[in-house]
């Protein structure tokens, strides 16, 4: 059975995903950035990065317990 804030983790982290995917294929075709390119990777990995930095920024600053981190 999951809590509250369980749950809440779980709905954020998803939503996170969710928007960085739509800004990957966003950027993918405001670029003109072709499928499995350099520049795909690049951005896939870059915009990777920047999630899991803000993943880890929030956790910090809100002070999330260790069983409610996001990453």
């Amino acid at each position: 059975m999951t809590t509250e804030a369980e749950s809440r983790k779980v709905t954020l982290d998803h939503m996170i995903d969710e928007k960085f995917a739509e800004i990957f294929f966003l950027a993918k075709e405001e670029y003109d950035i072709k499928n499995k390119s350099a520049e795909e990777k690049l951005l896939y990995d870059l915009l990777d990065e920047f999630k899991y930095k803000l993943k880890k920024e929030c956790e910090e600053h809100f002070g999330l317990e260790d069983n409610e981190k996001l990453v």
